[in-house]
């Protein structure tokens, strides 16, 4: 499988079939986190993710789950976009300026100050968009970003991932299993 720069590209099969294990591949996440061998070879910007992990992916990968509540780790919007660059000691001036920045990408300055309990399933699935993007990955990887979301919400965040793909020339892999949300959209 070769998946070009700024793609927007779609992993399909059954449940089952592998998709979210391929994913956590191309961040590195399997196997070091979810356990298994992998046999042949990845590569995502030239890296080996077995041999980098998943720390080193973090600046090339970007990387959503299914449900936003399950990586989060702070309680409010800001805080929660901010703690991925903490942990990469970032120098507090250009925390400042990628913050801004992806609040303005997926229109949620308003929401800055709002605790994570309290936003919509698809806010809380553009904030767990937008943490992944502080690092300015390459790729963003979305394991069924909509599969939780209503259709309004499904497609205010596809339409967002659609920005970020023709704007920024993100490349975009994803899963879902409601195709009819999804296909409009992919490469």
């Amino acid at each position: 499988c070769h998946i070009r720069d700024g793609a927007f590209a779609l992993v399909l099969g059954v449940s089952g079939a592998g998709k979210s294990t391929l994913l956590r591949c191309i961040n590195g996440l399997a196997p070091h986190f979810s356990g298994g061998q992998i046999s042949g070879a990845v590569r995502v910007a030239g890296l080996d993710p077995v041999a980098a992990g998943p720390q080193q992916m973090s600046e090339h990968v970007g990387f959503v789950f299914q449900d936003p509540d399950a990586q989060f780790v702070m309680n409010v919007v800001e805080d929660e976009i901010v703690f991925a660059l903490e942990n990469a000691a970032l120098p507090r001036s250009d925390m400042r300026v990628r913050l801004e920045e992806t609040l303005d990408l997926l229109e949620l300055a308003p929401l800055r100050a709002r605790k994570l309990h309290a936003l919509s399933g698809g806010q809380r699935q553009r904030v767990a968009i937008a943490s992944a993007l502080a690092l300015r990955p390459n790729v963003l990887v979305l394991d069924e970003p909509t599969s939780q979301l209503d259709p309004k919400s499904a497609e205010d965040v596809l339409q967002a991932l659609l920005r970020l793909n023709h704007d920024l020339g993100l490349t975009i892999v994803l899963s879902e299993h409601r195709l009819e949300r999804v296909l409009p959209f992919i490469d």
